[in-house]
């Protein structure tokens, strides 16, 4: 097993004291490093498994309330949900020892993307679970058996030059020599009849299958002049031919899709937080739940720290008032002080009403709904709003929740809401909440006025009026949240939302299910935007067309090794129904099917670009890997796609290698639409 190969100091196996923080409590209790996972003692779970990691953050305290060098947070699975462990050391030593430890462990024994984790050698976790336990070396026989196991044979060149005994570093280059691509192979011969790809063939090939321009990719590649099978191999494996989604930020922000979260620091069943009186400050937390309560302070210099790590587009912190006035005024203080240049405090000059993504880089915008008796109306400014464009769920702890993106939402207007403080209702300067009441031309929604509703509302809307929100959204932002009865943090499936034009429909992130997936895949390799499909920016006249792809599922490298048997690939399209390939029997690392399933839609190009590509690695029919994107996402011609698994975390070296075709056939006539 994994932990017989990959040393734990001494120190760490027997346990060291260390903080363990909570929004409750500091309390020193003994860390471990045991069989395969930390451990410590205490009333609730007390074990995170090395294998559930799925982010390490080391001395990046998330707030200064705890300004330690020594700080440690790990982000782990637990079932459906994400969960955070932060604990600090007692000295910088055994910070150092957690710090190299864990990155080594996460490393050499986790098949899953890890931030600041250096990924092992590819085949380094497989051979280590095939590897005898105790044994040092291994004889030819036993080599040639292993391979046969996960479906390769022994080179001939090895076969040639058999050798008595193997040791680890000897197996693991016999493995390398092993990993033969008929299928890239045959590729080549099909491409180079003659056996030479020259320049003209090279770029033909990217122009016609792989849709893109040649640049100096045929001379990056080249051997002697020419491209050789190697070549070939290495282009279609290389950052080169995974084109990245080239998005123009420079229209009004109404014209995107926006990634939006809903709550999501909470963990289990909370499902609101609202802003309360503090006894000097405010606090954030829902009273109706156990969430605990956060300084706004603390919450708002999380955010001032992280949330511009890995977007420079800007984030709206989206608040329900619930203090008095005279809190309403310390916090619009607390902002400005945290916050500074950062926050918006006036408009910006503008061509659109509503700033651009582009416009607002670097910025940070707050959004309230201010009751409009307590509310004198400002001239209507020309700028724009939006939720945080990424987040990571934090853990059950009120600041580290929000520590690197924050939506403080539910827009429900309270009977008991205090009157709201004119300090306060300055900083509403494109983001000025409002009520829903309907599309009528006597409500007369200014520039600036952002309405949201729960799911049940919107539903309602697009059954009686989506043709007048799908109008409203080209010059207003609109948001849709999870409804109240959703405790135990459910997604719903986004889709229908986005039809009808909603740039923000907020989702739990902690929580992974089918509607986390597509949202995940609708914004997978953005900054968090998505620009709208042109009927639902502007209006004009769709007509339905018709499309055939054709996905041509060749192989799969490096799935992970316990579960990988009887291998299929199921495909579905939308809400059509699922194709699948044949079945790849017994266990094997690098599968393969050249199997070829087509489609034929018929729908409007709006349509075609809310509909999502799903692909499903089965092992003996459970999910065991997937891939998803929307239909304009995916990319055409020869990839290997990234593998991802049940909970959207992507697998280090798994890959699908495919072939996508997608071709406009042309418009339907005569009512074909369908």
């Amino acid at each position: 097993m994994a932990d017989e190969h990959v040393g734990v100091p001494d120190a760490l196996a027997h346990g060291v004291p260390m903080l363990k923080i909570s929004s409750k409590k500091i309390k020193q209790v003994i860390m471990r490093l045991e069989d395969g996972a930390i451990t410590w003692a205490g009333a609730k779970s007390t074990r995170v498994p090395i294998s559930q990691i799925r982010e390490l953050r080391m001395g990046q305290p998330p707030t200064e309330t705890y300004n330690s060098t020594r700080w440690i947070t790990i982000v782990y699975v637990r079932g459906s949900q994400m969960k955070v462990l932060h604990m600090i050391a007692l000295t910088d030593d055994v910070f150092d020892l957690w710090v190299t430890t864990l990155r080594t462990l996460v490393s050499e024994t986790s098949d899953r993307l890890v931030n600041e984790v250096k990924p092992a050698d590819p085949d380094l976790l497989w051979i280590r679970q095939l590897w005898p336990a105790g044994v040092k070396a291994i004889d030819q026989p036993t080599a040639t058996a292993l391979l046969r196991q996960v479906g390769l044979v022994v080179p001939e060149s090895w076969k040639a030059a058999p050798r008595s005994m193997l040791d680890m570093s000897d197996f693991r280059q016999l493995v390398k020599d092993a990993q033969s691509r008929p299928e890239i192979e045959e590729l080549f011969s099909r491409l180079a009849p003659q056996g030479v790809l020259g320049r003209a063939q090279v770029e033909g090939f990217l122009r016609d299958v792989q849709r893109v321009e040649p640049g100096d990719l045929f001379d990056k590649y080249a051997r002697k002049k020419e491209w050789t099978v190697d070549s070939l191999a290495e282009f279609l494996s290389s950052p080169d031919n995974s084109p990245k989604r080239q998005q123009d930020l420079t229209h009004s922000i109404v014209d995107y899709f926006i990634s939006s979260s809903h709550n999501t620091y909470l963990v289990g069943e909370q499902w609101r937080v609202d802003v309360h009186n503090g006894e000097l400050e405010p606090v954030v937390y829902h009273k109706k739940t156990l969430t605990s309560r956060a300084p706004v302070r603390d919450i708002c210099r999380a955010i001032n720290k992280y949330a511009f790590v890995h977007s420079p587009y800007p984030v709206i912190i989206s608040a329900e008032i619930h203090c008095d006035a005279e809190q309403q005024s310390r916090l619009a203080s607390i902002m400005l002080e945290v916050f500074g240049n950062k926050l918006i405090t006036t408009p910006i000059h503008t061509a659109f009403d509503l700033p651009s993504p582009e416009d607002l880089k670097g910025r940070i915008l707050f959004k309230a709904k201010p009751r409009v008796e307590d509310s004198p109306e400002p001239s209507p400014p020309s700028s724009a709003v939006f939720d945080s464009t990424e987040s990571t769920n934090e853990s059950d702890s009120g600041f580290a929740r929000l520590a690197r993106r924050l939506s403080i939402s539910s827009p429900s207007l309270s009977p008991d809401k205090p009157t709201f403080s004119s300090t306060l209702a300055d900083l509403l300067v494109y983001t000025h909440g409002v009520k829903y009441q309907g599309f009528s031309k006597l409500n007369n929604y200014l520039p600036r006025h952002q309405f949201s509703v729960a799911e049940t509302t919107a539903n309602r809307i697009i059954r009686e009026n989506k043709a007048d929100w799908i109008k409203h959204n080209f010059t207003h932002i609109s948001r849709v949240y999870p409804k109240a009865i959703r405790m135990l943090s459910t997604n719903f499936d986004p889709t229908p939302y986005w039809s009808a034009g909603c740039q923000l429909v907020a989702m739990n992130w902690q929580t992974i299910d089918p509607g986390s997936v597509l949202n995940q895949a609708m914004f997978a390799d953005t900054p968090g935007y998505v620009l709208k499909p042109l009927a639902l920016r502007q209006k004009v006249g769709e007509v339905p067309r018709t499309w055939r792809l054709r996905v041509q599922i060749l192989s799969a490298q490096r799935l992970p090794l316990a579960s990988s048997s009887d291998l299929s690939v199921e495909a579905t399209l939308g809400a059509s129904s699922t194709k699948k390939t044949s079945v790849v029997k017994g266990m094997t690392l690098n599968p393969r099917w050249n199997d070829s399933l087509e489609w034929t839609m018929h729908c409007t190009p709006s349509q075609f670009d809310l509909t999502f590509l799903h692909l499903e690695v089965k092992s003996r029919g459970a999910l065991l890997a997937q891939w998803v994107r929307p239909l304009p996402a995916a990319p055409k011609g020869y990839h290997h796609l990234p593998l991802y698994d049940h909970l959207c975390a992507r697998f280090v070296f798994a890959s699908l290698f495919v072939r996508i075709e997608i071709d406009e056939v042309g418009a339907v006539v005569d009512g074909d639409g369908s």
